[in-house]
């Protein structure tokens, strides 16, 4: 057992809403369960269609976010979000396995970089670390 899997680490996301955005099965599974086991409510989306419905509704803390999905993918979902005044403002943690896509956002000079960003694989320490600095910086 690590350090992040004592009964007073369960505890420090409780209260958080976060989304998270794969398409990837055991991707979206590990990350959402890895933060429901530390005390947050996770939703779910495995497309931007699907994210950007749900960010629209949902009072949420944070997102994490894959660049690469069929359809509307993560850079386009981020560019959205930061660019639509009617969405909320929300902290964002980039996770993808295809690193080279980070330049599409970064390149963009006209809007605001992520609160965070992981390549994948990740483990359940970065995750939460991550996590946990995003949304101390924010809230």
């Amino acid at each position: 057992m690590t350090e992040y899997n004592t009964d007073e680490s369960k505890k420090v996301l409780a209260g958080r809403k976060i989304l998270v955005v794969d398409d990837e099965p055991d991707a979206l599974t590990f990350i959402a369960t890895v933060l429901e086991d530390h005390g947050a409510t996770v939703l779910r989306a495995m497309d931007g269609d699907e994210a950007l419905e749900l960010v629209g509704k949902e009072k949420l803390d944070m997102m994490t976010l894959d660049l690469a999905m069929p359809g509307k993918n993560g850079v386009d979902v981020y560019i959205e979000l930061r660019e639509n005044p009617d969405l909320p403002q929300l902290p964002v943690c980039i996770i993808t396995g295809r690193p080279e896509m980070r330049k599409l956002i970064y390149e963009r000079q006209t809007i605001q970089p992520p609160e965070g960003y992981i390549s994948k694989p990740v483990s359940e320490k970065n995750l939460l670390v991550n996590i946990r600095k995003i949304l101390e910086i924010k809230h």
